[in-house]
C-alpha cells in the first residue's frame, strides 16, 4: 500500500445499520455442549470408578481431544466440499460479490476506503474528493459477471449504472494533492477505465464513450511524467491538478522498481486509443535506462533487479532483491509487454527470459520436509547473501505468470507439441505448477480459517529457523512457519490468480477444486480482511483488490471457456485486448 493510503484524514462516520451483521465466529459451526446452570459441563450417569480426579481428567482431555478432531474433520469438509458444476460455482460467487458489495453501497458507497465491520467509508487523500478507488476498480468485474451470469445480470446491470452515474456526478480529477502515489493510480483507475471501456464494448453493456473520456482525461494527467524528457524513470507521487511530479519522502527518495515498470500496458493501451506513438515510446524509455545503467543482465544481477532505483541516475540504491513488495511486477510486465503486442516487443521476452533464468539459479528453494518449492528472497544480492526462505503471498503471482509464458496462453498439451516449445519452457511450466502448489499449501495448511497469512516463511531444515521460532507458529505439515506480525490476511489475489491461469491452461479440475476450497474458505470468515489467519479475528477493513481481482479471478476460474491467447490481464487485473496488428 502507498503512503498516501494511510492519509485518513476524512472518515465519515455513519448511523450502523439496522441489520445486524454477523461476525465470522457467528458463522462458524457451533459444537454444543450440554452445561448446568453455572455455565460448566454437566457429566452425568458415570459409573463409580469414572468419578476420581484423575479420571475425570482424563476424560476431559479425551473430550477435547474428540473436540478439536471433530472440528478438524468438519473444517476439511467443509473446505473440500465440491462444487457441483461450474454454473453453481459462478452463480455462488456472484452472490458472494454482490452481498460484498451491497454492504459497501449501503455503507459507504463512493468512498476510497471501506471498513465493512464499522460501516463507514473514508477518502483517501481529500475530504471531498474521491478518487473512485473501490468503484472504477470493480465495474469490470461486475462487467464480466453480467455477460456470463444466468441469474444475476440485471443487478449487475443496475450496479454498473449505479456507477456510471456517481463518476459523472462526483468523480473529478482536479485534485491538487501531492501524494497520489502514480503506479496505484495508474494500476487501478487508469487500468480500470481501460478495461471498462474494452469490456463495455464486447458485452455492449454500460456507457463506453463515459469510461474511454475518463481514461483520456486522467491517462493525459499521468503521463506528463514522461513529457519534456527530463527524466527516463518517474517519480514516485504527482499532483494531478498541478500535474507536477515528486520523490518519495522515504527510502532516500528512491523510487520502487516495481511501480515505475508497471506503467506500460496500460500507457500502451492508451496510446493505441488515442494514435499517440509517442506515449508508447516513452513509456519504455525507462528499460534502456536501467539495463544499460547497471548492466542488468551481467552477472553481478544476472537479470534480477534491487527493489530501489535512484531516478535522477538510474541507479540501484541497496542490493535487496525480491519478488515479493516493489519488485514482482517488474517481473509481471516484461511478459505482458510482449503478450500484449508480440509483434512489437520481442525484445521484452528477452528480458523476461533473461530474469527468469535468474530466478531459477538463485532464487529458488525446497522446504523440509515435504519439498515445497519457494521463491525466496536475497536481501544483500546474489553474491552477498544466502537465500532466505521468506515469501510473501504477492510471490504467488508467479506460478500463473510462468505457466503463461512457457505457453503464451495456449493449453499445455497443445504448446508441448510445437517447434517453439522447448526444454527451457518446460522448466519454466514445471516451476510455475510448482509454485502454485506451494501457495495452495498456504491457504490448505493453515487450521482453523484456511486462509493464507501476508507472508510465511520456509522451513529449510537446517536449524536456523527454529533458533528464532519460540514465537512462531510452525504448520502441523512442518513446512511452514508464520511470524507474528505476519499472521493478517488482505483477501489477496495471487494465489487464486495463478490457479485461474493453471485451470485454463491444463483444463484439469484439480485446480477449480483448489479455488473452490479457497472461495469457501473465504466465504465463512465474514469476507473481510482478518487480523490472524490462525483465530480468525476480523480486520475492518476491504480493499478494492477484493472486487477487482480476488473475487474476479475466482468467478473466471468456473467460466468454461477463456481464450488467454485474446487478452492481458494488467497487475490489478484488469483485461486488455491483445494488440495483433498494432
Amino acid at each position: 500500500m502507498s503512503s498516501f493510503e494511510k492519509n485518513n484524514n476524512s472518515m465519515r462516520s455513519r448511523k450502523p445499520s439496522s441489520k445486524k451483521k454477523k461476525t465470522p465466529s457467528e458463522k462458524k459451526p457451533n459444537v454444543v455442549d450440554h452445561k448446568d446452570t453455572n455455565g460448566e459441563r454437566e457429566i452425568t450417569n458415570l459409573p463409580p470408578s469414572f468419578t476420581s480426579k484423575s479420571a475425570k481428567k482424563k476424560i476431559w482431555s479425551l473430550s477435547f481431544v474428540i473436540i478439536v478432531l471433530a472440528l478438524k474433520l468438519f473444517q476439511w469438509q467443509k473446505a473440500t466440499v465440491p462444487y457441483v458444476s461450474s454454473s453453481n460455482a459462478r452463480n455462488a460467487i456472484e452472490l458472494t460479490f454482490l452481498e460484498s458489495w451491497s454492504n459497501y453501497v449501503e455503507d459507504a458507497f463512493g468512498y476510497d476506503v471501506y471498513h465493512p465491520l464499522s460501516h463507514t467509508g473514508q477518502n483517501m487523500v481529500n475530504e471531498t474528493k474521491p478518487l473512485g478507488w473501490i468503484v472504477v476498480d470493480s465495474i469490470d468485474t461486475m462487467m464480466l459477471m453480467y455477460n456470463n451470469s444466468e441469474n444475476n445480470k440485471q443487478r449487475f446491470k443496475s450496479e454498473i449504472e449505479r456507477c456510471e452515474k456517481w463518476i459523472i456526478e462526483c468523480l473529478d480529477y482536479d485534485i491538487d494533492h501531492n501524494e497520489l502515489n502514480i503506479f496505484e493510480t495508474t494500476i487501478r483507475m487508469l487500468g480500470g477505465f481501460l478495461s471498462a471501456y474494452y469490456l463495455s464494448t464486447q458485452f455492449n453493456v454500460g456507457n463506453s464513450t463515459l469510461y474511454l473520456d475518463r481514461a483520456i482525461d486522467l491517462g493525459s494527467r499521468l503521463s506528463t511524467i514522461y513529457e519534456n524528457g527530463q527524466r527516463s524513470i518517474p517519480y514516485s507521487s504527482i499532483n494531478l491538478f498541478t500535474k507536477q511530479t515528486f520523490k518519495s519522502h522515504a527510502d532516500m527518495g528512491a523510487s520502487s522498481t516495481a511501480e515505475f515498470t508497471t506503467l506500460q500496458l496500460e500507457f500502451k493501451y492508451l496510446s493505441v486509443l488515442i494514435d499517440d506513438v509517442e506515449l508508447w515510446e516513452n513509456s519504455e524509455r525507462c528499460y534502456d535506462v536501467l539495463y544499460s545503467v547497471n548492466n542488468l543482465l551481467g552477472s553481478y544481477y544476472d537479470g534480477l533487479a534491487p527493489i530501489y532505483v535512484q531516478p535522477d541516475s538510474g541507479r540501484f540504491q541497496g542490493n535487496n532483491i525480491r519478488l515479493g513488495s516493489r519488485g514482482d511486477s517488474f517481473y509481471e510486465y516484461l511478459l505482458k509487454q510482449y503478450l500484449l503486442s508480440p509483434k512489437n516487443s520481442t525484445k521484452f521476452y528477452d528480458l523476461y527470459r533473461g530474469s527468469m533464468e535468474g530466478v531459477k539459479r538463485h532464487l529458488v528453494g525446497k522446504s523440509e520436509p515435504h519439498k515445497l518449492t519457494y521463491i525466496g528472497e536475497r536481501v544483500n544480492g546474489i553474491h552477498h547473501s544466502s537465500l532466505s526462505p521468506k515469501m510473501d503471498h504477492l510471490v504467488c503471482f508467479m506460478g500463473g505468470l510462468l505457466m503463461m509464458g512457457a505457453t503464451e496462453g495456449n493449453n499445455i498439451t497443445w504448446s508441448k507439441k510445437q517447434p517453439w516449445f522447448d526444454s527451457v519452457r518446460w522448466e519454466d511450466w514445471k516451476l510455475g505448477a510448482q509454485i502454485t502448489k506451494t501457495c495452495y499449501h498456504m491457504y490448505h495448511d493453515i487450521p482453523g480459517t484456511g486462509l493464507s497469512p501476508e507472508i510465511v516463511v520456509f522451513n529449510t531444515g537446517n536449524g536456523n529457523n527454529e533458533q528464532q521460532q519460540n514465537d512462531w507458529w510452525k504448520s502441523d505439515s512442518g513446512d511452514i512457519y508464520i511470524k507474528p506480525l505476519d499472521k493478517h490476511n488482505l483477501q489477496r489475489p495471487e494465489t487464486v490468480e495463478s490457479i485461474f491461469f493453471a485451470y485454463h491452461l491444463t483444463k484439469s479440475n484439480v485446480f477449480r477444486k483448489f479455488g473452490w476450497e479457497i472461495y469457501k474458505n473465504f466465504k465463512a470468515h465474514g469476507m473481510t480482511s482478518l487480523n490472524n489467519v490462525l483465530t480468525g479475528e476480523p480486520k475492518d477493513n476491504i480493499e478494492s483488490f477484493w472486487y477487482a481481482e480476488t473475487l474476479k479471478y475466482l468467478y473466471l476460474l468456473f467460466v468454461d471457456e477463456f481464450d488467454l491467447t485474446k487478452v492481458v490481464f494488467n497487475t490489478e487485473a484488469h483485461i486488455f485486448p491483445v494488440l495483433r496488428e498494432q
